[in-house]
Order: C-alpha cells, then structure tokens, then sequence
C-alpha cells in the first residue's frame, strides 16, 4: 500500500548530495593520452602550475638528456597541447633536474626556477601567456650538483626566496631582493648525497622549515627555519635504507604535518609529527618496484592523503598508489601501467572535476603519460539509495527513480525487505540518502 505522505516527504526534504565516497582502487586511475617527448630528452621531473592563468594547469618537464624543458599547456578538460621547449641557458650541457615555480619578480606571473646538473641554476621568467624566457643563472662556484630545490617565503619580507639541495653534502639558501634577483647563496652544510628536499612550516612557529633526505645514510634531516632566512643545524631522524625523495603531508588528519619518504629499498616510511617538529614515530611500508618521487594527495576523495609513486622499473606498470586509511597507515600498493622506469610524477585537476589526476614522465621511453582520475569528489560509493547510476552519483535522479519504483510497486522500493512497500521503506531510503556516500 502507498503512502501519499511518503511521496511528499520524499519531495520536500531529500537534498541533492555529491558527496565523495570510496571507489575501487584498481581502476582508479584511466590513462587517456600519452606525448613521446623525443629521442634522448630523458625526462627526470614535472609539475603542474597554471602557467598562463587561464585555470587550466600546465605541465613542465626538465628534459635531463636534451638540455631544455617543455611546457604543454592544459586545456581543462584533460587534454594538453603538443610540449613547446625552451633551452635553459647555453642548451649545452646543462641537465636540468630540479623545478620549482613561484613568482620571483612580482610581476602577477608565474617564473621557473631550474637545478641544472651541470651545477647552475637558471631562472625562466613567465608572461602570464605560458611563454618563458631566460633571466638570469646562479653558477658553479656556489653549487655542486644541484639535486631538487623548493620556493617559500622564507625571511617573511613577502617575495620568494629558492632552496637548492646539493648531492654534495649541503642545502643553499638564495633569499629574493623583491626583484626575481637573488642575494649569493648562503651555504648549510648537513651531509653528503642530499637527494631532495621539501619545505613547510613543521613546528608551527610561522618560519618556513626545511626537510631533506641524504641517500648516503639512513635518516631524514630537519633544518628549523628562524623566520630571517637562516637555519638550525640539522637534526637527523632514522628512517628506511638509502631515502631518496620526502614530501610533507597531514597523513593521520591530527593538525600535523608529517613527513612521507621513499628509499631505493622499495619501501616508503611515513613519519608522523609529534606537534613539535618531531618524527621519531615510525611506520614502514613495502613498495615492490623502487621508488624514484612521490607525491601526495587524496587520490580515492576519501578526505585523507594517499601516496603516488614513480617507480623505476623495467615491467609496464611504474607507477604505484598507496591509500592512506586516515592513520596514515598505507594499503598495499595498486600499479597502473606506464612505460618503462617512470622518473618524476605530479597530482593535480587536469579536467575540471576537482578530483587529483595524475602526470607520470619516464626516462627510457621518453614518454609523458596522463592518467585521469575516476573518483572525483562527487563520485559516489554503492548507497543502496543511489538507484539511478549504482555506484555514480548520488543526486535528484537516484530521488526520481525511487519515486517511480515507489509508485510502481517495484520491489526495488522494499528497502526494509518485508515485501511491503510503505512508509518504513520511504524512510530507510531518506535515510542512506541523507547520509551520503558510504
């Protein structure tokens, strides 16, 4: 028997929802295009910045072996154009690696700052149109191999200032003038075969500190930043085999920002902040293929950071997923197949729909790969009440079908399961419908 009561207050008071919800990890990630960079180029890094201001991100690769990067510029709907190159200085010899993206000049555009391994560093100045021309090098006589290197504010004189790590054993400061020029570089010395760095305010004192990992030992080192632009001297932290690369997250959601670092060992280590800047809590995690970047973000729209991997490996599948349970605990991973020795990857929105896709370059095809993601915030999981698209999204469409169903005596309407389709069943249906995605 039908309740006309039902029908109305199944019409006045169900909300249309887009709430986030789990999806499946295995298909995740789709790859929907892929850019061969060119015979030789060698990519080792890229990051996505809106370069031309339009909304869209922007991909930039350091094309190690070709002496250059490229920029493809986004579209917005998950395509990109064709990759324009720029030379970093001399185009010989130069190796960029490092990329960093801030603006140094204060102009309202977005700079490039590149780590060359022929121990320079070459600013790129940006027109707001994606274009990039070459304004100034940093060179030899301060760097030695230049490994990563990172932007902040960090003398709180409101322009942005670079960190450069060096595999030699120290990390460089160059503190902005206000003009995109850099003060000479001011040398830290912490320990031989620094391989990256990431920066974030870790303590909680407002200063910019500064996290590196050291592949000649076994720990992790934190440099507190004093809000002039100086440092402490390092304070090492034991973490897994030979680090490679570290970002800094709020991986078990407490307020706190912890540290994520991956080693050649096939492992990554998340290393959760006592609230003070302290990391000797601890947790190790296998990772089969070995580790060569990670990036953080919330890749399955459950509200907690998960783990991307580039994963130097001579089998198709080169990059890994490894999902955050909100402890910062990390599942075994998931792989999504690539090319070979994937060498750099990046999260972020290619197309609009607010959830994190992901860019993957790979050093022995020479080949950029795009991976979109499934699982956007308004995907939702499989709530029984979500009857139009099971498992999509739950909105007024899923509150129409059930009205039919209702109507029709449908036994898709018999929520409770007692054969009758009543009241009861209206109300289990609000219910799952109010509460979202699983």
């Amino acid at each position: 028997m039908r309740s006309s009561c039902s029908i109305v207050l199944l019409s006045l008071f169900c909300p249309t929802l887009t709430l986030a919800g789990p999806c499946d990890p295995a298909t995740l990630l789709l790859e929907t295009d892929v850019f061969q960079l060119g015979p030789g180029t060698d990519p080792r890094r890229v990051i996505a910045e809106d370069l031309d201001q339009d909304g869209a991100l922007d991909l930039i690769v350091a094309q190690w072996g070709a002496d250059r990067v490229s920029v493809q510029l986004g579209v917005g709907d998950g395509t990109f154009s064709t990759p324009v190159v720029y030379t970093v200085s001399d185009g010989i010899g130069d190796r960029p690696q490092g990329l960093s993206v801030a603006d140094y000049n204060m102009d309202g555009h977005l700079d490039l700052a590149v780590g060359n391994g022929e121990n320079t560093l070459s600013i790129m100045l940006g027109d707001g149109t994606g274009a990039l021309t070459f304004g100034g090098e940093y060179d030899a006589g301060f760097f030695v191999l230049p490994s990563d290197m990172i932007s902040a504010d960090l003398d709180h004189d409101n322009d942005i200032d670079i960190v450069v790590s060096s595999e030699a054993n120290s990390v460089y400061v160059l503190l902005n003038n206000g003009d995109g020029s850099f003060a000479a570089p001011v040398f830290h010395p912490v320990i031989n075969s620094i391989t990256s760095i990431a920066t974030a305010d870790i303590n909680n004192d407002t200063n910019p500190d500064v996290v590196v990992t050291a592949g000649s030992t076994n720990k992790v080192f934190v440099l507190y930043g004093n809000g002039a632009g100086s440092f402490s001297t390092p304070i090492g932290f034991d973490t897994i085999p030979v680090p490679f690369d570290v970002q800094i997250g709020d991986m078990d959601n407490d307020g706190d920002l912890d540290l994520v670092v991956c080693t050649f060992f096939a492992q990554v280590a998340v290393h959760l902040n006592n609230g003070s800047g302290n990391f000797s809590t601890r947790m190790d995690f296998p990772c089969e293929l070995v580790p060569a970047d990670i990036k953080l973000g919330d890749m399955d729209s459950d509200g907690d950071l998960d783990v991307m991997v580039a994963t130097l490996s001579n089998i198709p599948a080169s990059i890994a997923m490894l999902l955050n349970d909100g402890s910062g605990s990390l599942s075994p991973q998931y792989d999504f197949l690539g090319s070979n020795n994937a060498r750099g990857v990046t999260i972020g929105d290619f197309n609009g729909d607010s959830g994190p896709d992901v860019a993957a370059v790979y050093e022995v095809s020479n080949f950029l790969h795009i991976y979109l993601n499934q699982c956007p915030p308004n995907f939702c999981g499989c709530n029984p009440a979500d009857l139009a698209d099971p498992c999509g999204v739950l909105n007024f469409f899923d509150v129409s079908a059930y009205l039919t169903a209702y109507l029709n005596q449908d036994p898709l309407a018999d929520f409770n399961g007692d054969s009758l389709i009543n009241f009861f069943d209206v109300s289990l249906f609000l219910t799952a419908f109010n509460n979202g995605c699983p």
